[in-house]
């Protein structure tokens, strides 16, 4: 799967800037990859996808992220919320796979809409932000929740809704990630049949209806731990390919005269090259260790240490925080062609920092999170 992807590499590359501006990531680009496969690597096997794995699928992710950063972050959680439909009931699984694997799913998981139970399933209405590559795809996993006889939160529930049944309001405009198109989704009196919602606490509990299915150690993963690797890995990659791209500049750029010196020879600016190559490893390696030792657990049909599952979390926003940083720092002394709109270093600069905005990249309650189950204080953290 690498070896396919790498050849549509330079293609994104090149397609990087023109969909940032359009806003868009171009339709041959979801094509490309679709036909490589890349999408249905986390799908089961039993309906035609790979079953391939966390590691080889978030590796790929990492490639794809290098190249353009909101085709990365796409992929990452269209592989994701592939991943989340085979935790669903059987009958909701056939009722997108079962003409064929390459159904994609956008997600806004936000509790945002109105929820009310009636016969046979559930009427949701209201609007869902962030749905990432909406325009895409041919389904939505819509968070809402469910209240108790007294008006008081009862249940977070995810909704399986075709996109024919929603709106989308094309209303993303922002400073980084910009050609995800991750518009907000609006549904006006839906019906969505029971066997179509799914609770998030057997999601927590790595006990889903769907593993009766799909048994196979992918599907008894964490979601929590699967939702930190699709924040971190396409991050990682992304501040990934702007340090390939400046080094490869730096290498050919000539001294500047007054200088009378090669900017390779320039010592601070090999000093902080250094630094941030250093930050990228350490972030990257991290998060393989823990994937690898999740792998290993479900692999011996062993239960996730709640240790390990913490340290995931912590793991995953450290290492967004060390590529936010390490950017900052090719950014800043990497002269004046970056402030351009368009350069790949700009472009990584402003994706990586938009993902610091998202609800996973907490710092603060993250680490205190860690910090107390390292003191075993009793906490209930909703995602770990």
């Amino acid at each position: 799967m690498r070896e396919a992807v790498a050849g549509i590499l330079p293609d994104l590359r090149e397609r990087a800037p023109r969909a940032d501006r359009d806003r868009a990531i171009p339709r041959v680009s979801i094509e490309e990859l679709a036909s490589a496969g890349v999408f249905r690597m986390l799908a089961p096997r039993r309906h035609g996808g790979a079953e391939a794995g966390m590691i080889p699928f978030f590796e790929v992710v990492r490639d794809i992220s290098s190249a353009c950063g909101s085709t990365g972050w796409l992929t990452s959680w269209f592989g994701v919320h592939t991943w989340h439909l085979a935790l669903f009931p059987a009958r909701a699984q056939e009722d997108v796979w079962g003409s064929g694997p390459d159904a994609l799913l956008t997600a806004a998981y936000a509790a945002t809409g109105h929820i009310v139970e009636v016969p046979g399933g559930y009427r949701i209405q209201g609007r869902w932000s962030w749905a990432v590559g909406c325009e895409h795809a041919d389904w939505a996993l819509l968070g809402g929740m469910l209240s108790a006889s007294d008006g008081s939160p009862a249940d977070l529930v995810t909704f399986l809704v075709p996109m024919k049944d929603l709106r989308i309001e094309h209303n993303w405009d922002t400073v980084g990630l910009r050609a995800t198109a991750s518009h907000d989704l609006v549904a006006t009196d839906v019906f969505v049949p029971a066997h179509r919602a799914l609770s998030f606490a057997p999601c927590l509990r790595c006990s889903a209806p769907g593993q009766e299915v799909n048994p196979g150690p992918l599907y008894r993963l964490p979601l929590p731990s699967m939702f930190a690797a699709a924040t971190a890995v396409p991050v990682i990659g992304m501040a990934e390919g702007a340090y390939a791209m400046l080094v490869g500049w730096l290498r050919s750029r000539l001294g500047m005269a007054w200088a009378g010196l090669a900017t390779i020879s320039d010592d601070f600016n090999s000093a902080r090259l250094a630094a941030a190559g250093a930050d990228l490893d350490a972030s990257w390696l991290q998060l393989l260790r823990d994937m690898r030792e999740l792998v290993r657990h479900t692999e011996a049909d062993e239960p996730i240490p709640a240790a390990l599952r913490r340290r995931v979390r912590r793991d995953q926003v450290v290492a967004t925080q060390r590529a936010a940083a390490a950017v900052d720092q090719l950014f800043e002394h990497s002269g004046g062609e970056v402030v351009r709109t368009g350069n790949p270093i700009e472009q990584a600069w402003r994706n990586i920092h938009t993902t610091q905005a998202y609800a996973l990249n907490d710092l603060d309650r993250t680490l205190a999170m860690y910090g107390a189950g390292e003191l075993a204080v009793e906490t209930h953290p909703p995602m770990v």
